[in-house]
């Protein structure tokens, strides 16, 4: 019974602390891209592309940093491994 309950804390603090890695908390903005973007600029025009479908004012500021409906967000990427291929996430983190 113990050994059950240590694994299922375990697992629980696993999923929690992999979920914090990948960005999704309650403000931020998580996308991933079918393309693989090498350049900035690239990306940048890509998310802003997105976030408009979506339906949202979007206004990048430079330095990685863009402005959402009015809040400001900055912009992180990351690569992360998806059923074994690493794949390019882009999280836009809220900043207060």
């Amino acid at each position: 019974m113990e050994f059950l309950l240590a694994f299922l804390s375990l697992g629980a603090g696993f999923w929690f602390f992999y979920s914090y890695l990948l960005g999704f908390r309650n403000k931020n903005i998580t996308m991933t891209f079918d393309d693989r973007f090498y350049a900035l600029e690239d990306h940048v025009k890509a998310i802003e592309q997105k976030l408009k479908q979506d339906g949202k004012l979007v206004e990048y500021l430079g330095n990685r940093r863009f402005l959402v409906n009015g809040k400001r967000y900055l912009f992180v990427e990351r690569t992360v491994p998806m059923s074994g291929i690493p794949v390019q996430q882009t999280i836009l983190e809220y900043q207060k």
